[in-house]
């Protein structure tokens, strides 16, 4: 009898480990500006698409478009932005947009760091990242240009447990506890 309750509770665990898995990380970089500003949302090519540190798509993949939304501060010491957009898009289709926000600085001459996180949950999995983007800003014909966009850019993908399958997982236990407390039971009396 122990060996069934323990054979038991031991499937229960297996079945419990993928409620409970640990995350997976994405990453690629980018490089260069295909079109845009800072106010209008600048668009940039991904390359080299990483799972958990090996590279499984090398070269590029995807665009990436960074829209800032609101701006504040200025080009002499920074700023913050909010309520801006972060999209991967292959050309077909989009692979993943999010809302986006964060600061950007001023590092040296007509450098500026941009960093922002954005957080979304999308068909069950929950997304978390930065990128972090190094990018010069020049004026020509009185006209602010961005040359010179690179990044890297880090995302986690995290499953979140639906409702529902905690509440069977949980009802299971009850049940399984229920059973066990009877055969204990019966065993003493």
């Amino acid at each position: 009898m122990k060996s069934r309750l323990l054979l038991c509770a031991a499937l229960i665990a297996l079945f419990a480990v993928p409620v409970f898995a640990d995350s997976v990380s994405i990453s690629f970089t980018n490089q260069g500006v295909l079109s845009g500003s800072l106010n209008s949302g600048i668009t940039s090519v991904a390359s080299d698409l990483a799972f958990d540190g090996t590279v499984i798509e090398p070269g590029p993949f995807a665009t990436l478009s960074l829209n800032l939304g609101s701006l504040t501060g200025s080009l002499k010491n920074g700023g913050t932005f909010t309520g801006g957009t972060f999209e991967l898009d292959n050309g077909s289709a989009v692979l993943f947009t999010t809302s986006f926000s964060g600061t950007w600085d001023k590092v040296g001459t007509g450098l500026y760091d941009l960093a922002g996180t954005f957080s979304t949950v999308f068909e069950g999995i929950r997304y978390t990242g930065g990128t972090n983007q190094i990018f010069r800003v020049s004026f020509d014909d009185e006209q602010v240009c961005l040359r010179g966009l690179r990044g890297d850019t880090n995302i986690t993908a995290t499953v979140v447990p639906e409702p529902g399958s905690l509440a069977l997982l949980g009802t299971g236990l009850v049940g399984l506890a229920g059973v066990a407390r009877r055969k204990l039971r019966s065993v003493i009396a």
